[in-house]
């Protein structure tokens, strides 16, 4: 599998100084949308690098953001890149993060409909960008998802899609699958090379077009039969709403 999907190669991690934050209690989202304490987080890592022992060369490296953070509690998403390379996966996730806090910078892009897009375009209004590629199987179960988001809510939110994919590739995949954002093709510029290689990458900006939030693909979530399903979006629609 490429390394582009989101699951990378290793075992060695990423201390983000989460015992700075006082007394507050720990909790974790991952990328199912389970929410576990730390404890649970703790056990769980111990278990998957038990299971990793046969593989000598491979490290873990723990990605963290914070989600919330109340009187009492922190929650933070957080993603494992398992790689033999760990010195390289921290510097793309630096990358990655260091976009925080920054305009996305989109200039005078063209769109596959044809249309010229700037930043400006897309400041007032807080934006959900996916980042995504053709042979991303996780990108494609996502987007009706992201179809429904816009339907209901594109009078307060911008929806953009960006891809390095050739305008001919994205084209054929549209023939099977409907993706009703506007899309910015064959894009190294604004994926790659601002250090995105793990997809899909859900990116938040606020209304004057910084990037505020970085999120992976659309959350699971486990119904009582116990069967994963992808949640409807209303994570997403929340991250939004706090940007208005």
């Amino acid at each position: 599998m490429k390394h582009i999907f989101k699951i990378i190669l290793g075992l060695t991690f990423i201390v983000y100084s989460l015992n700075s934050f006082g007394q507050s209690k720990k909790y974790y989202q991952g990328n199912k949308g389970t929410i576990i304490d730390q404890t649970k987080y703790d056990e769980h890592k111990i278990s998957i690098k038990d299971k990793m022992k046969s593989m000598q060369s491979m490290q873990l490296v723990e990605d963290f953001n914070e989600l919330y953070n109340r009187n009492d509690s922190i929650v933070y998403s957080y993603h494992w890149h398992f790689t033999d390379n760990p010195k390289k996966t921290i510097k793309e996730i630096q990358r990655k993060k260091a976009i925080i806090g920054k305009e996305y910078p989109i200039s005078q892009e063209t769109t596959l409909s044809g249309k010229t897009i700037s930043l400006n375009d897309l400041k007032g209004k807080p934006t959900l960008i996916n980042l995504w590629f053709t042979s991303c199987a996780p990108c494609i179960e996502e987007m009706p998802v992201l179809n429904k988001l816009k339907s209901e809510h594109s009078d307060k939110f911008n929806f953009l899609s960006i891809t390095y994919d050739s305008e001919e590739k994205v084209k054929k995949l549209f023939e099977k699958h409907n993706f009703d954002f506007e899309h910015i093709v064959n894009s190294r510029k604004l994926t790659t090379k601002l250090g995105f290689n793990g997809f899909p990458v859900n990116l938040f900006l606020d209304k004057d077009g910084i990037v505020r939030i970085i999120e992976g693909n659309v959350p699971y979530y486990k119904k009582d039969g116990g069967e994963l399903v992808m949640s409807d979006g209303k994570e997403f629609l929340l991250i939004l709403e706090k940007l208005l």
